[in-house]
């Protein structure tokens, strides 16, 4: 991993799309990373479950990459290269690599749920990381995934030189404290889950990719320094700033609640692509008492609200 340190907070990006064409929109998109980074995030995460990776195609995937790649300057950039067969996996490893990925970020194959056996997860991760030309990061999520990484998998893996880490968006604390034991100078774990970041921490985990930074860095990142300097009342504090944004936009809501929360803030959130739909104006009320309630201070430019609201 040379040159990457997998600490502090991660950008997981949302997509931009053109609310005409429907196609990305790289201006945008550009402009959200930028923007992430001035804010102090440490890097970006590219076609993750914030960036509706299950609805991208293949090439916008690898435009996404070198999108970023392009306005991140230095600052680390990973892919989500997660496929149901571990050939596509490792495709897709290999053209994140090549359009300048950092690392990549691999969700276990899912669809077959009833065979994914701890030794059949093992062999795909394994090949992936034999064959991946940037370091694999494990991702558990079992919301999207519907089957848990056994920490025993986690630690066996861990072993492998080409694994460079774990994020885990469970929230699950016992499990997360199984995966922090193989934690080490070759291994990281990152959380998803900010509803339990201070806790995280607590457990030893190295930061966080975390879809509240997005619209709310500050908290997230005042959380982190306070829990490296010890400020245990400044980390509480911020700690319950995150919980309401990531139970009630995040989880709530999913990709169209987090962009209805960025557009509010002044970054380019704009419309999910289908069948995912737009924020109703009720649920665009819940998003924005939840910001107000937080005191989420403005984005990169507070610009009047371009939020996207389904109808019907």
């Amino acid at each position: 991993m040379a040159g990457v340190t997998l600490g502090g907070v991660f950008a997981p990006v949302v997509t931009t799309f053109d609310a005409r064409t429907g196609e990305v929109d790289p201006a945008a998109f550009q402009r959200n990373v930028r923007a992430h980074l001035a804010a102090g995030l440490a890097g970006v995460v590219v076609a993750g479950s914030s960036g509706e990776a299950a609805l991208l195609e293949e090439d916008e995937r690898r435009r996404l990459v070198a999108l970023s790649r392009e306005a991140a300057g230095a600052a680390p950039v990973i892919a989500g290269v997660g496929a149901e067969s571990t050939r596509a996996a490792v495709r897709r490893a290999r053209e994140a690599a090549d359009a300048g990925a950092d690392l990549v970020l691999c969700v276990a194959p899912h669809y077959y749920g009833r065979r994914m056996t701890d030794e059949a997860l093992y062999a795909h991760f394994a090949a992936l990381a034999d064959a991946s030309p940037v370091p694999v990061l494990l991702y558990n999520i079992p919301v999207y995934a519907h089957l848990v990484l056994a920490p025993a998998l986690v630690r066996r893996l861990a072993a492998h030189g080409n694994v460079a880490g774990l994020k885990d968006s469970a929230g699950d604390l016992a499990v997360l404290a199984g995966y922090a034991e193989a934690r080490g100078p070759d291994f990281a774990v990152l959380t998803g889950h900010a509803a339990t970041l201070d806790a995280a921490l607590g457990l030893g985990v190295d930061g966080g990719i975390l879809a509240v930074s997005l619209f709310a860095p500050a908290p997230a990142l005042a959380l982190v320094d306070a829990h490296r300097r010890g400020r245990r009342a400044d980390a509480q504090a911020a700690q319950a700033a995150l919980l309401p944004l990531a139970r009630d936009v995040v989880a709530a809501l999913g990709p169209a609640g987090l962009k209805c929360a960025m557009d509010l803030c002044g970054y380019d959130g704009g419309l999910p692509r289908p069948p995912l739909r737009a924020c109703s104006p009720d649920e665009r009320l819940q998003v924005a008492a939840a910001l107000g309630a937080a005191r989420v201070p403005p984005g990169p430019e507070r610009a009047p609200a371009r939020v996207a609201v389904a109808h019907g």
